[in-house]
């Protein structure tokens, strides 16, 4: 069921569940710059905020408009009702807004609502189809940007796991492939092809255990976070280790290609940090 636009997120984490979704679409948009480039009405922005030489806001804007037709269109799973984006989209547009302009505009001093209403004046009909989107955007703390980034990137890597457990065909990169050296080539085109190719393979063909040692790094971070976080952080991290562990535990023997594999298992600092929530819970009562 597609919740539409109009209705406030009350867990400002929410879009996280559905990153390795979104980091579709962000491979989309890297892998097709010429069509980004065609974007129009990206030129003359009038904002407070001052780009890096790296990316300008042109650059930006083009990116945004080419997100946004993606998510319209939903290149990757059904048509949202009446094409209206969900309210997870619409916090993953402010959690990528917020990070790319934090990435490159100078002393950090950013607008993400003052680039949007720049970039929708330019080019009104071209966001029709969510009139209030302006409402989901704000700057982002960078404390929570980070946790946001944690958890993110928790999903995107508890995804590859699961559909690396579930696949009996999944051939992982070696990694004692990475010193062999390529022994002979006919010309240089060749050889830089081969290595592109080769390097997407790497990237895309880890094994099972590269992404459960990243998963455990981020969620230890993100719970030692938790400590300097509000409850809502620490309720996003429980909710993604339950629905992780129920995952995980439904069918153990169909763990093909990870059952070998080491994993590290997620420290249980739930004693410590239940008693922060609750002292939070009681804080924020008393207010």
């Amino acid at each position: 069921m597609t919740i539409k636009a109009g209705r406030k997120v009350i867990d400002k984490y929410s879009f996280c569940i559905n990153s390795s979704y979104y980091e579709e679409l962000l491979k989309h948009v890297k892998n097709n710059k010429n069509k980004v480039d065609e974007e129009n009405n990206c030129g003359n922005l009038s904002t407070s905020m001052k780009f890096s030489e790296s990316v300008n806001d042109t650059e930006i804007c083009k990116k945004f408009k080419f997100l946004y037709k993606l998510l319209s269109k939903n290149p990757f799973r059904e048509t949202t009702v009446n094409d209206i984006f969900s309210y997870y989209d619409c916090g993953f547009l402010n959690y990528w807004l917020n990070n790319i302009l934090r990435e490159n505009v100078i002393n950090g001093s950013i607008n993400v609502k003052e680039f949007y209403e720049e970039i929708k004046k330019q080019d009104d009909n071209f966001f029709s189809k969510t009139n209030d989107l302006e409402n989901y955007l704000a700057v982002i703390d960078p404390e929570i940007l980070k946790n946001m980034k944690l958890l993110y990137e928790l999903y995107d890597n508890a995804v590859k796991i699961i559909n690396i457990a579930y696949n009996k065909d999944y051939e992982p990169y070696e990694r004692e492939n990475e010193e062999q050296k390529i022994e002979s080539q006919e010309n240089q085109q060749q050889e830089n092809q081969q290595q592109e190719n080769q390097q997407k393979e790497k990237e895309e063909n880890k094994p099972c255990s590269y992404y459960g040692e990243q998963l455990d790094k981020n969620y230890k971070e993100a719970m030692d976070r938790c400590l300097n976080s509000n409850v809502d952080y620490y309720n996003a991290l429980k909710f993604f280790k339950g629905s992780y562990d129920f995952l995980t535990e439904m069918k153990p023997d169909e763990l093909n290609t990870c059952k070998s594999s080491k994993f590290y298992y997620f420290p249980d600092y739930d004693a410590v940090l239940e008693k922060k929530a609750n002292a939070i819970k009681i804080s924020s009562t008393l207010l």
